[in-house]
């Protein structure tokens, strides 16, 4: 139909990624169709989230139990110097006091290591600090890990695809679908795109999570997910710009809508 446009030309015309624009549309926030396997969409729906997105919102004032500010510059000082008990003081402290493994990463670890991102681009760390820098964070994601008891929100796969070297970004993610309520299938880093297929063919989890920071890895990604996308999986790519809040709420909304179409499916009891 003339007034219907598929994924990719909706996506040129947000001028956006193609992952970007098949995220707004399985978290809802663009209303579309599959047929015969490919989503479509409504031109009048695609130009309404544009004005919508486009349009200038009122400046918020958020509040905060405490200076996250101070604490992520305490822990990338501590990462610069290689510091790991000072590191580790000032994310187990935040855990201890109850703050979210959520809230830590994403105002105290993701600030800190994109503090050591610049540095390094500044010249004024080198690669061997970044990995060091990234290796202590991960050894403290084990001891921040904050499992929701009680029964799973459901089951993702969480992993990258090849050629993505970075494996920080797969463990934060990880970690706040955990405390979210997911039963997580952590596979790292850098997975070769048969070996996923086999294992998401053989358990088939709810959702599949895939982390990129390169455009190779994107690319990569956005293969994968086609392919899975097509064999019926629901898949969410945490691409750079996408922060893990949006990623827990994107997660959230596949869910939803999972349960929704189930529903859908078996009628009135």
């Amino acid at each position: 139909m003339a007034d219907r446009i598929d994924l990719q030309e909706a996506a040129r015309r947000l001028g956006v990624h193609y992952q970007t624009a098949y995220r707004w549309v399985r978290e809802g926030r663009i209303p579309a169709v599959r047929v015969r396997g490919r989503y479509e969409l409504e031109i009048s729906d695609v130009d309404a989230y544009a004005r919508e997105r486009d349009a200038p919102s009122p400046a918020t004032v958020r509040g905060s139990r405490r200076e996250w500010g101070r604490s992520a510059d305490r822990l990338l000082a501590a990462l610069c110097d290689g510091d790991e008990r000072t590191a580790t003081d000032v994310v187990s402290r935040l855990h201890a006091q109850g703050e979210s493994t959520l809230d830590v990463l994403s105002r105290v670890v993701a600030p800190a290591m994109a503090g050591i991102g610049d540095r390094w681009a500044a010249g004024e760390l080198t690669v061997a600090h970044e990995h060091r820098a990234s290796e202590v964070v991960s050894r403290l994601l084990v001891g921040i890990d904050q499992r929701r008891p009680g029964r799973p929100r459901g089951t993702v796969v969480v992993t990258a695809p090849p050629g993505e070297q970075h494996g920080l970004p797969v463990d934060m993610a990880a970690a706040v679908l955990r405390e979210d309520g997911w039963n997580v299938e952590l596979l790292g880093r850098d997975m070769p795109a048969d070996a996923l297929h086999g294992f998401v063919a053989s358990i088939a989890p709810d959702l599949v999570v895939l982390t990129v920071t390169t455009p190779a890895a994107a690319a990569a990604a956005d293969a994968i997910s086609h392919d899975l996308s097509d064999a019926g999986h629901d898949v969410l790519v945490g691409e750079p710009g996408r922060t893990l809040s949006d990623l827990v709420q994107g997660a959230r909304a596949v869910r939803a809508e999972q349960r929704r179409l189930l529903a859908r499916r078996r009628g009135p009891q």
